[in-house]
């Protein structure tokens, strides 16, 4: 059903550019239990796509995400923290998503780490727990597709 909503957001397969349909088919996702709705359903309130712009109901569309395993809503749930000037509390959140091999929120770690928010055992926590996301993630036919996807962009 999310993807489906990308179709109307962009008036894909043949059906018309419908924001307000997307946005009733994310609430419905997210009714029906849906990480990827409730992730979505955050950014749609964060961006006002589809709806009037409420920060305070995309932190709590986040927040179901995030614990329901969403990274990405992890990740954006420390964005927010970060926003909100809530350094310490963004700092979990981003190793939390870093851990689980999000590499934007390792790269805001690595500079937390740099700015003095993190500490060098808490990085180095985090980055031996990256790297072994990362292992487990890897197969030859991930790296195939790499390749490819690679070679298509030259």
């Amino acid at each position: 059903m999310v993807v489906l909503t990308t179709y109307y957001e962009k008036g894909q397969y043949g059906l018309p550019v419908d924001q307000s349909k997307a946005f009733e088919l994310l609430q419905h996702s997210s009714e029906l239990g849906s990480a990827a709705g409730h992730f979505n359903l955050g950014i749609s309130y964060d961006d006002g796509v589809g709806v009037e712009q409420d920060t305070k109901k995309a932190f709590h569309h986040y927040q179901i995400a995030a614990m329901m395993g969403h990274v990405g809503a992890r990740h954006n749930l420390g964005c927010a923290e970060s926003e909100n000037r809530n350094h310490q509390r963004a700092m979990r959140h981003f190793m939390i998503a870093a851990k689980c091999g999000y590499k934007c929120s390792l790269d805001v770690v690595k500079q937390g780490f740099i700015d003095g928010l993190v500490t060098k055992e808490g990085f180095e926590k985090t980055l031996r727990a990256y790297q072994a996301s990362c292992n487990e993630t890897k197969s030859e036919q991930r790296d195939r597709v790499a390749v490819i996807k690679a070679r298509a962009r030259e």
